[in-house]
């Protein structure tokens, strides 16, 4: 009686079989990986430049300018001010693009960015109708506010409670304790920056651009170059400056480098690997520039002197940064903060992460 023989795989076979699905797994993965990184910064590139058109259109019955709740609200109908403060300290990051929201311009979701990797998330408590930290109408009336004080662009934002800065609504449970909501860096609108904070067509004037780490210069105005401070990485997010430890390197695929979308005033947006990108370039005046110094790139995320192209103001954990005076300049500074001090110097409180 002939027996038939049954083909099967040997050992041999099998392992050989399991080798090379391995060996394309390993070639597959990190592809697979880069697509969704790239498909992740298009997507984002997408958001800003969503952004940038809203405050274009919001630009085109406001005079040109972009939001800022110290000309909107001069009433005090969404933040009521104590006697003798000034109106621009309702020019917060979370206040100027919350007025976007509040008018149909753009949803919370924009807001939140496609490489995000740090503690943000899109913003659920948005309060469109009589928003609780609205100052209240008249005779204890429903609030007029015209956009939501209490939307939260960073962790470390203030609330807002009928119209006083510095509590929180009884209606917004665990508003405390939630993320940032707004994951951008921007144009501070303040002193010599004020002029840029507005629809002024200029394709070489960022104004709004994912945030970026803290730089310090590597030698002397006139050729120093840039590199990441030093920083212990022990805070997650908030008032101490990060460099070499910031999410901000990782959130385009580097754990070493900057690289990010910025949008600029012509609403186009460009994705830079660095943050002194040739195509933004500072003409520095002081006498220490000699002609082959004098025009350099700049360095989005540095209020560098106009003059020297020195640090102003890198803050100290805790601290602030001032922008009037001495620091009073008008190259390129994209930013985030979380409070505005307005006296005899204009100052504001940053969000590192």
């Amino acid at each position: 009686m002939k027996r038939t023989r049954k083909n099967a795989f040997t050992l041999i076979e099998l392992l050989v079989v399991i080798a090379i699905i391995a060996l394309l797994i390993g070639i597959l993965l990190p592809a697979l990986g880069k697509a969704k990184q790239r498909a992740n910064q298009l997507k984002d590139s997408t958001q800003i430049r969503s952004v940038m058109q809203a405050m274009v259109i919001f630009a085109g019955s406001n005079k040109d300018n972009y939001p800022l709740p110290s000309r909107i609200d001069r009433n005090d109908k969404t933040i009521e001010l104590q006697v003798g403060e000034n109106s621009q300290l309702k020019n917060t990051t979370g206040n100027m693009f919350s007025i976007l929201i509040s008018q149909g311009m753009i949803e919370t979701g924009i807001c939140f960015s496609a490489v995000e990797l740090g503690d943000y998330e899109e913003y659920s408590l948005y309060q469109f109708d009589t928003p609780c930290g609205g100052t209240p109408g008249n005779n204890g009336g429903n609030t007029e506010a015209i956009w939501d004080p209490n939307f939260k662009a960073t962790t470390n934002d203030q609330g807002v409670d009928a119209g006083q800065m510095g509590s929180v609504c009884a209606d917004l449970d665990g508003w405390e304790t939630l993320p940032g909501g707004f994951s951008y860096a921007h144009t501070p609108p303040f002193a010599f920056r004020r002029p840029q904070w507005a629809n002024t067509f200029d394709s070489l004037e960022p104004a709004l651009s994912n945030r970026g780490p803290n730089y310090e210069l590597d030698g002397a105005g006139r050729d120093g170059s840039w590199i990441l401070i030093e920083d212990d990485g022990a805070q997650a997010g908030g008032p101490e400056p990060l460099g070499r430890n910031s999410v901000t390197l990782r959130l385009n695929g580097s754990r070493t480098e900057w690289a990010g979308n910025v949008g600029f005033n012509d609403t186009h947006v460009e994705f830079f690997n660095q943050p002194d990108p040739t195509q933004i370039i500072w003409t520095f005046t002081d006498s220490t520039m000699t002609n082959e110094f004098r025009s350099q790139p700049d360095n989005i995320f540095v209020n560098e002197d106009d003059g020297k192209r020195t640090v102003e103001g890198i803050a100290e954990p805790g601290a602030t940064i001032q922008l009037s005076g001495e620091a009073n300049n008008r190259n390129a500074y994209m930013v985030q903060y979380s409070q505005v001090e307005f006296g005899a110097e204009t100052l504001i409180t940053p969000y590192y992460d």
